[in-house]
């Protein structure tokens, strides 16, 4: 944690902050900065997230995608003058180069208020301060090339056939149904959902049970990607329009939200539908997690982030009030822009 700097003094007639020199105090002068430095943990690098899991205490949990270590762990922090890390626990050490960490309601407005956001840790910020969320999802960036051809039979060694995962795309399999454990049907980058344990103080001792929702992402090497290369990026969670997103988080709309996935190396973006719970299934599994693939947006460049808002896109002709999906193209320096919208074509309706 860095600590902020503190007045030498204050004017006894105004109450003005005042430095050792007599000026008026700036915490960020070259008189008071470099800020001073504390460690509170080795471990958590680039992502994480931080959310309030016992409203009852005075801590904090940050939740940290380790992606140099290869871990997901899990912090609290007594705030106050001198924060310290009071209780700390490794969530998943068997999740390969763990990259995006955000939080998620992927149950729609039932989840209990009992546990709060304070960052979700995206940059897409469809939950906000407060806002309750069921899960965590992470990427795990691994570098599988599209030409690999090693775990092309993966899935039927594991007894993971066809019949057991949608397969589209580029060998990306979405878990619209499938039975996925802890470590069968993982194959190269994935996207995985995590549930915070239900109950005060389980998210300290049992298990984050763990769901893959897509695995199979592979790297499509080229010379401007050759440099650490890996695939998927961020993920994100957004509704298709404005009013959703807003009934979300008054607590009136019970949709589960939209995924999308920036490919990175896959050189593609993502958008991932909800599916609907298999009430015929007898199978022990999180069916909060099952997605299927809306939309696969191949760009033939690397796709490190994408960005998703709800404001009108210049004058071109649109919907209003719904999601504009921005998708940066690096090594062709350009961006796509797709907007969505009603269903205009007579098919059978899903839902989405």
């Amino acid at each position: 944690w860095l600590e902020r700097p503190k007045p030498h003094s204050y004017d006894k007639s105004t109450g003005t902050a005042l430095d050792v020199d007599g000026t008026v105090f700036d915490p960020f002068s070259a008189l008071n900065t470099p800020w001073k430095v504390r460690i509170l943990d080795e471990g958590p690098d680039v992502m994480f997230s931080v959310a309030d899991l016992d409203p009852t205490d005075d801590t904090i949990e940050v939740i940290a995608s380790q992606f140099f270590s290869r871990k997901l762990s899990l912090h609290s922090i007594h705030i106050g003058p001198e924060p310290r890390v009071s209780f700390s626990r490794m969530i998943d050490d068997r999740c390969g180069a763990s990259f995006s960490s955000i939080l998620a309601n992927l149950d729609g407005s039932s989840t209990p208020d009992t546990r709060t956001v304070i960052d979700s840790g995206s940059t897409v910020t469809t939950l906000k301060p407060g806002d309750a969320f069921s899960h965590l999802l992470i990427t795990n960036h691994e570098c599988t090339l599209a030409e690999d051809e090693s775990n092309s039979e993966y899935a039927t060694a594991n007894g993971q056939g066809n019949d057991a995962h949608t397969v589209v795309g580029d060998r990306v399999r979405y878990n619209a149904g499938a039975s996925t454990s802890s470590q069968n049907g993982i194959d190269g980058g994935s996207l995985f959902a995590y549930r915070v344990p239900s109950g005060r103080e389980a998210w300290k001792t049992e298990p984050w049970i763990r769901s893959v929702i897509a695995t199979g992402f592979r790297v499509r090497g080229q010379l401007g990607n050759m440099i650490n290369p890996g695939a998927p990026g961020f993920c994100y969670t957004f509704y298709p329009n404005k009013e959703d997103s807003e009934g979300a988080k008054s607590g009136k709309n019970q949709a589960r939200p939209l995924i999308g996935i920036a490919g990175d190396c896959a050189e593609a973006a993502y958008i991932l539908r909800p599916v609907a719970s298999n009430k015929d299934t007898t199978e022990n599994r999180d069916q909060s997690t099952n997605y299927a693939l809306m939309c696969e947006i191949e760009t033939g460049a690397t796709v490190g982030s994408i960005g998703i808002g709800y404001d009108d896109f210049a004058n071109v002709e649109q919907q209003s009030g719904y999601a504009k999906i921005y998708i940066p193209c690096y090594e062709q320096n350009k961006i796509l822009v797709f907007a969505m919208g009603d269903k205009n074509v007579e098919e059978e309706d899903d839902g989405w």
